[in-house]
């Protein structure tokens, strides 16, 4: 059955560190799946765009990975397209040496950053496979392709980050989405603004 978007697990930093050490240390193909969580927990890109990513928008001329990444009509939902921010320290750490270490020795006739073992890119569809295989072998079952998305948005939301500059970083259309579908209320958060009030 298809999970929502909002009805996706989240994750804290804590557990999505241990994720990341399980996948180091026993996936055949860690430095791929590393990168996909890093881009999906970091950056909050949906699995379809992850998908449609390619070469020729994430890299500069000079072999780095663009801060600015515009998203394709085609490969985001609605079609409205946009822009992720790949500023992550780890996010940039973690596909340049998927990049160097991994895709650029597959020879393939496709631009497309992520690439299958069949040398074809993924659909949308298998990117959200992978993504709850990827949980499901870590011990985080619940956790889907959405999860990263859902758990960007928490993480900046215990950092006190506007919801509007949220609503922009997912690229939600309504900021209704982003509130009833991705914020909750976290009394930890709420104890932390009261306490920092003046």
């Amino acid at each position: 059955m298809r999970t929502h978007e909002g009805q996706a697990k989240s994750l804290k930093p804590k557990n999505f560190q241990k994720v990341i050490d399980y996948t180091r240390n026993n996936s055949a193909y860690p430095l791929l799946h590393i990168a996909l969580l890093q881009v999906s927990y970091r950056c909050g890109l949906r699995a379809m765009e992850i998908a449609g990513l390619n070469l020729r928008d994430l890299m500069t001329s000079n072999g780095d990975i663009n801060k600015h990444i515009p998203l394709r009509k085609k490969t985001t939902k609605g079609s409205r397209g946009g822009v992720a921010f790949f500023t992550h320290p780890e996010v940039r750490a973690a596909l340049l040496e998927y990049i160097v270490e991994v895709r650029s020795s597959i020879s393939t006739k496709y631009d497309n950053v992520f690439i299958s073992r069949k040398h074809t890119p993924f659909t949308p569809s298998s990117m959200s496979r992978l993504f709850t295989k990827i949980y499901v072998d870590a011990g985080y079952e619940g956790c889907t392709g959405h999860s990263g998305r859902k758990s960007l948005a928490h993480n900046l939301n215990a950092e006190n980050v506007s919801v509007y500059n949220i609503q922009k970083i997912l690229r939600h259309a309504s900021i209704t989405t982003t509130v009833n579908h991705y914020l909750a209320v976290d009394e930890e958060v709420l104890a932390n603004i009261v306490g920092n009030a003046v």
